[in-house]
């Protein structure tokens, strides 16, 4: 008896030993290749030479390329500034406003801005013992106030508004000397303090030296332009040092 085989499908061939290849494409059937493209199919590496090909190659591995199993790193932050740093920027920016100020409304405000950050403390010790002498000052108890304000320097000797503030109390008790020493060395810790120059401006002329007074003076009005009170002072000084213009 004679035994029957089934027959078995045919493997697809490159070739049909004509020395054509063909390549097989479900939907399109057997399409008829150029020579040497048979090394270039989808499960041969070198058939992916872009990003499109590489992520159709890994769908079917069940691997996603490297662009999508790998996301990018986050940016790192910016580093925060410090209390300083803050406060130094806001002050270049309150003095650009008051170099631009229009009008003496305006800047009397910007000023005051300033002013409240020259005063401004993180340390609840120098806070409180500053609204000590306060009303130590209102109540005309001024060396009670000149002693707390001696131990709000001796704690923080950089704080310029402290010595500021022993300044007036200075001059409260008629110690211009000493008030001139404070501003003095409050402008060294601050350059822009158009208060502190200002009155050392008052005192020189308050004590006749008016070269000095003149100076000082200037120097505020350089910070703080539209101060009039200032401006009159200066051209009153002006005409006595340098006399007037022929």
């Amino acid at each position: 008896m004679s035994v029957v085989r089934a027959e078995q499908p045919e493997e697809p061939r490159d070739g049909d030993g004509s020395g054509e290849n063909f390549i097989d494409i479900p939907g399109f059937g057997r399409l008829k290749t150029p020579p040497g493209i048979l090394g270039l199919r989808p499960q041969d590496p070198s058939w992916s030479s872009g990003d499109e090909d590489e992520s159709e190659t890994n769908s079917a591995s069940g691997k996603f390329p490297k662009s999508l199993a790998q996301p990018p790193a986050p940016a790192k932050p910016a580093p925060r500034q410090t209390p300083r740093e803050a406060r130094a920027e806001a002050l270049n920016a309150l003095f650009q406003r008051l170099e631009e100020a229009s009008d003496p409304i305006e800047a009397q405000a910007i000023a005051s801005k300033i002013s409240e950050l020259f005063a401004n403390t993180s340390s609840d010790t120098l806070a409180l013992l500053g609204s000590r002498a306060t009303a130590a000052e209102m109540a005309n108890a001024q060396q009670i106030a000149e002693a707390l304000l001696d131990d709000v320097v001796a704690l923080d000797p950089t704080w310029s508004e402290g010595f500021v503030r022993r300044a007036r109390s200075r001059i409260a008790r008629g110690d211009l000397e000493g008030a001139i020493d404070d501003l003095r060395t409050a402008i060294q810790l601050e350059p822009r303090r158009f208060d502190a120059l200002a009155a050392i401006g008052a005192l020189k002329e308050q004590a006749g030296d008016k070269k000095a007074a003149l100076e000082a003076y200037r120097r505020a009005l350089a910070l703080n332009p539209m101060q009039e009170e200032w401006r009159k002072s200066e051209e009153r000084l002006r005409f006595d040092v340098e006399g007037r213009d022929i």
